[in-house]
């Protein structure tokens, strides 16, 4: 039977017509698998980028990974981030129709601005900023960009020349592709770029959130050296003034050289997320308190508005967040199945806590309108919010809120015992002290492992202040009261939030549990005398707030250059 013969099209280039609709004027870029243009809409006369995947550099499935990126590229929803129009079948395969982009890559740009002595602070933060504010949409939409470099944002200026703002280009068809082939430990991935992946991702080949913040970490490096990394390479591995050409970083405070210097962690659990990155200089802004954007524990989604009206099953749930006698339910969820139920440690209450504080039959938990009323039904431990100190006979337990029967916490929360919310939950909760919400012990060890390799890296002065709080008994004993344990939780907050505050910090400072009723906080760029100063101010202003009876004592010393860190915060 005849066959006709397959009609090739000519390559796309300009003067072209796809789809009897795009006319193409300008060839905008060429990677390693794709071809970018610039076309005019003819139904719209509005200018579009068509994005089209070269004919040597096809594989099979690569229209289903358009797809995909399609898709994912309408999840996210970011000025800094290319949009994504429609993906349209032609007779080239199947191509992008994107937003047009009129300007230069970073990474043209790095190099025009070497040669005229390197970024400003301004235009650093500027891009900085704007980067991190599209990796943090991709990651929210449960994406990963994949191949973040200077190749792969967009930097756009004003008519006069001046920074406008950087976009981000190109994610998900090189992560796509490089997820649909299978790959042993140690092969190089598809997707990507490997002068800019993280250690973990040139061992296995996988793309993660953790792998775009070290290739973020990178990106802004180089738009601080002008210098391309080699693979597997590491900025952190040479003290940084032998790295940087320029006074960039001089005027650049110190959380946000750290910022930088954290997502270059060879422990991808150390990276900060792009969510809470930040860049710009706190005093131009103002002389206040600038909100740090804290780690904290998502309570889910609340009750919708028909929550008034009619009870949901299981909509929201009691979560464990703090048991110091019984460790083993931190973590635990409770789905709330009913609008009345009875909480205790005995056998026959409908919600089980076997912590020895709290009582057989502790309280019950009423929905009412919309929220939740506790009522403490006689309980020997009692029940407590975090202020006033003394028990409760009656708690209203709004969404997120916490409430502590005994020496037992509990948070009510919109997600469901096994959900992608309870897994981060836990997460938090092996990292953070439930009570307090600073890192647990083990978790601040590694964390100032990595502040003391940032001290010796960026020549920086650090120092640990240690804080305890002290009672009226004659003989210290391992087993706070539950008035000591809600004076250390209000200590530990407000201790933070003003040395925070006091040094005008982008990221919150590293605060970690030490003993039973003390807690550390350290302190990296003020000198030894500076941060004394600083932290007796702070107990002054906490001590005021402590219940009655309770004191707060706090002791600084300072880190030497090289020495191992973990006796400054061993426990007391």
């Amino acid at each position: 039977m005849f066959q006709p013969r397959r009609v090739v099209p000519r390559p796309l280039d300009i003067g072209s017509v796809v789809n009897d609709r795009y006319l193409i004027s300008k060839r905008l870029g060429k990677g390693g698998m794709g071809e970018v243009f610039l076309a005019q809409d003819r139904a719209t006369q509005q200018p579009v980028a068509l994005k089209v995947v070269r004919e040597d550099a096809r594989m099979p499935g690569d229209d289903e990974l358009l797809r995909h990126e399609m898709i994912n590229a309408r999840r996210v929803s970011s000025a800094y981030v290319c949009r994504v129009y429609d993906l349209t079948p032609s007779d080239w395969g199947l191509i992008l129709v994107m937003e047009p982009i009129d300007g230069k890559t970073l990474h043209w740009h790095i190099r025009d601005k070497h040669t005229r002595g390197g970024y400003s602070c301004d235009e650093l933060r500027r891009i900085a900023a704007n980067v991190c504010e599209g990796v943090a949409a991709i990651h929210a939409a449960r994406l990963v960009h994949g191949d973040i470099k200077p190749g792969n944002v967009m930097i756009t200026s004003f008519p006069d020349g001046s920074l406008d703002k950087a976009i981000l280009l190109d994610f998900g068809f090189a992560q796509e592709r490089d997820e649909a082939l299978p790959r042993g430990p140690g092969t190089l991935p598809d997707g990507g770029t490997a002068n800019y992946q993280s250690p973990e991702r040139i061992f296995s080949g996988v793309a993660s959130v953790e792998d775009d913040l070290y290739a973020l970490g990178l990106t802004l490096w180089e738009m601080w050296t002008s210098a391309v990394p080699e693979p597997g390479a590491n900025p952190r591995h040479q003290p940084m003034p032998r790295q940087t050409p320029y006074d960039v970083l001089a005027g650049l405070s110190v959380d946000e050289i750290k910022q930088i210097f954290w997502c270059l962690s060879d422990d991808p659990a150390q990276r900060i997320p792009a969510a809470r990155l930040r860049f710009f200089n706190p005093t131009t802004i103002s002389i206040s308190a600038t909100p740090v954007r804290r780690e904290t524990l998502d309570a889910g989604p609340p009750p919708g508005r028909n929550a008034a009206k009619s009870f949901d099953a299981g909509a929201q749930s009691l979560l464990v967040t703090f048991a110091s006698n019984a460790p083993s339910l931190v973590g635990s969820i409770h789905p709330l199945e009913q609008p009345s139920v009875t909480l205790g440690r005995l056998e026959g209450v409908d919600i089980l806590l076997p912590d020895p504080t709290v009582s057989g039959h502790h309280a019950t938990l009423t929905w009412t309108s919309g929220s939740w009323q506790l009522e403490d039904v006689g309980s020997t431990s009692g029940t407590f919010v975090d202020y006033p100190y003394t028990p409760r006979k009656t708690v209203n337990l709004m969404h997120s809120g916490e409430v502590q029967l005994g020496e037992l916490r509990l948070k009510l929360v919109g997600f469901e015992p096994g959900s992608r919310r309870h897994k981060r939950a836990l997460d938090f909760l092996a990292r953070r002290d439930g009570l307090t919400g600073l890192l647990t012990h083990d978790r601040l060890e590694l964390s100032l492992a990595e502040e003391c390799l940032f001290s010796d890296w960026a020549e920086q002065a650090l120092s640990v202040a240690r804080f305890e709080i002290s009672t009226p008994r004659e003989a210290p004993s391992p087993r706070p009261t539950i008035t000591e344990l809600l004076g250390l939780r209000q200590a530990a907050t407000r201790v933070v939030e003003i040395v925070d505050s006091l040094l005008l910090a982008l990221v919150t400072v590293t605060a970690g549990r030490t003993s039973p009723l003390g807690f550390a906080v350290i302190l990296v760029g003020p000198k030894l005398k500076e941060a004394t100063n600083l932290v007796e101010h702070v107990v002054e202003q906490v001590k005021r707030t402590l219940p009655l009876g309770l004191d707060l004592a706090v002791t600084v010393t300072r880190y030497e250059p090289g020495s191992d860190p973990r006796p400054l915060i061993a426990p007391g």
